[in-house]
């Protein structure tokens, strides 16, 4: 067994001689190009919320939760099924969870659409 500061001298030697198998190699932002691209916010909730007759400034309001929640809702639907969602997730984490029950979580998932009798798509996204 090699001691920690055994295998840091073996990794230099190696990386002096030009041998990097043992040197690990950095991390890749390639994996991250991706990463908030499927947010709703900026330019991409504005242009969903002005197909239901609002602009990307009511999300700056933080009481567009009385004023306008049913058309901040209807603009998220739309875009949520134009990104291939069916579902969607209540996520929260219970009272007292922090501190008392480390990382519990819980989650409702509740599908966006739903059919009549007459067999037609009803959007019952409340």
């Amino acid at each position: 067994m090699f001691s920690t500061s055994a295998v840091r001298s073996l990794a230099r030697r190696e990386v002096a001689r030009g041998i990097k198998s043992s040197v690990r190699a950095f991390a890749s932002l390639e994996a991250y190009q991706d990463f908030g691209k499927a947010v709703f916010t900026g330019k991409v909730a504005d242009e969903y919320l002005k197909k239901h007759g609002a602009s990307g400034a009511v999300l700056k309001d933080p009481n567009w939760v009385n004023t306008d929640a049913d058309v901040v809702a209807n603009a998220v639907f739309d875009w949520a099924i134009d990104q291939g969602a069916n579902v969607y997730c209540h996520w929260f984490h219970p009272m007292a969870a922090s501190g008392v029950r480390h990382g519990l979580s819980g989650q409702v998932q509740n599908m966006m659409l739903k059919f009549n009798s007459d067999n037609e798509i009803v959007q019952d996204f409340k």
